[in-house]
């Protein structure tokens, strides 16, 4: 089931498919597509890439979350006909410092279309704190009440 229907390479535009209505689109997966594109077709090579991943890093007993990272001023447009867009997982543009649905265009749609983007980022970050030895099992239970954290360990990280 393809995601991308076309992408239009010096407008930074990638247009989704059908196929995207109706279905959990995962930023990876259309990365995944972009990719696989560039390596047939050699008329897109010339331009520079639309969209890079990141993520799967290791992060002590499993991997961080994969994500979408879309080039400066390129765009998704949603495919041309009403219905929810459903994005599970991290799309950015770090070079612009936008996320979400900041980095789609509905402006090429037909007159009348109304596209609803949801979009669902993961909810799992990473944060070290160095809190040195004197955190109690007390201090870190205050913490975790406070937050939806879980403190694994209190042992100082570089």
């Amino acid at each position: 089931m393809p995601l991308v229907a076309s992408t239009d390479y010096p407008n930074k535009r990638i247009y989704l498919h059908a196929d995207s209505v109706g279905v959990d689109v995962q930023p990876i997966d259309v990365y995944k597509e972009l990719r696989a594109e560039r390596r047939t077709n050699e008329a897109k090579r010339q331009f520079d890439v639309l969209m890079t991943a990141f993520g799967n890093d290791p992060a002590g007993p499993s991997n961080t979350p994969r994500f979408g990272n879309l080039a400066d001023g390129v765009r998704i447009v949603p495919y041309d006909a009403s219905h929810v867009l459903s994005i599970t997982g991290a799309l950015i543009n770090t070079a612009e410092g936008l996320a979400g649905t900041d980095l789609f265009d509905r402006a090429p749609l037909s007159p009348g279309i109304e596209v609803d983007i949801d979009y669902q980022p993961p909810q799992v970050e990473i944060i070290y704190v160095n809190t040195g030895s004197g955190v109690t099992e007390q201090d870190k239970d205050d913490i975790a009440s406070k937050t939806q954290i879980l403190i694994l360990s209190t042992e100082s990280f570089p």
